[in-house]
């Protein structure tokens, strides 16, 4: 009986190892592994695909499938009370809110979001927009440009191109048939992707990005110049600033950073697509 619960316990501490080790593999950088390879990145990403390799190799070991194959067993033999949600479960089920309560917090604060800041400068016209852009340029350290169609573009009207250093160029593209210049659409890359505004990033992060400011486009269409230049500059921290929700930079689930951007209270917030639900 003692030689019994000691192999188990042994066999529980080898897979309490093995958990943590892959759990290190978390910090390898997905968007890194999805982008063209290259042979100077293949080299830089050796020790990565090294310890990949090695906690691979540690899996197939004989022992340690042996401890997998008797886990399984266990589990199927009675799996009862080992669902990490089923504590959050019953206290959801069992704890009913009293019509005296009041209402949450983050439920006081919806009537003061918007999906846009709030500018009380004259939209922007296409006559205009010359003398808007030299004046953005002046005062911001992001750039803002017209965008000049190359040979092979096909890419029409008018876009804009912003620009903020080492973290992200976006392509606006302009409608307007009353002279008053609005926003059609977004598409954002990496800061040195060489790409035309009708193509689409490389990069996870970026084409997240662009979806969700293609989302806020539709909720509110005919949006103002200024309102999305002004958006664009919120993502100048989107590799640091952490989501307000979960505290994290990257999230749990595909380690992308917050691509979300919420206006509330003269301010906007970062979080995570899964976090802003």
């Amino acid at each position: 009986m003692e030689d019994k619960v000691a192999s188990l316990e042994a066999q529980i501490q080898l897979l309490s190892d093995l958990h943590s080790r892959v759990q290190t593999l978390r910090h390898i950088p997905v968007v890194l592994l999805k982008a063209p390879m290259t042979p100077l990145s293949g080299q830089t990403l050796q020790p990565e695909f090294q310890q990949v390799r090695q906690v691979a190799d540690t899996i197939r070991a004989e022992h340690v499938q042996e401890a997998l194959r008797a886990a399984r067993d266990s589990l199927g033999g009675d799996g009862s009370d080992l669902n990490p949600n089923l504590r959050r479960e019953k206290r959801k089920r069992g704890r009913a809110r009293s019509p005296e309560s009041p209402e949450p917090y983050v439920e006081e604060k919806e009537g003061t979001r918007t999906l846009f800041a709030d500018d009380d400068s004259h939209p922007v016209e296409f006559e205009g927009l010359s003398k808007y852009i030299r004046e953005f340029n002046r005062t911001h350290s992001s750039e803002l440009h017209l965008w000049r169609r190359t040979r092979g573009d096909e890419a029409g009207g008018t876009v804009l191109r912003y620009r903020c250093r080492d973290v992200l160029t976006a392509y606006v593209r302009l409608v307007g048939a009353t002279g008053r210049a609005v926003v059609e659409s977004v598409a954002a890359f990496g800061p040195r992707e060489r790409k035309s505004p009708h193509s689409e990033s490389d990069f996870v992060v970026y084409r997240k990005l662009g979806q969700e400011i293609g989302r806020m486009l539709e909720s509110r269409p005919g949006v103002a110049v200024q309102a999305v230049v002004t958006l664009l500059g919120a993502y100048s921290t989107l590799f640091v600033e952490r989501c307000t929700t979960c505290q994290r930079v990257l999230s749990a689930e595909g380690h992308v950073p917050p691509v979300v951007r919420v206006w509330a209270d003269g301010a906007w917030s970062a979080r995570h697509a899964g976090c802003a639900v």
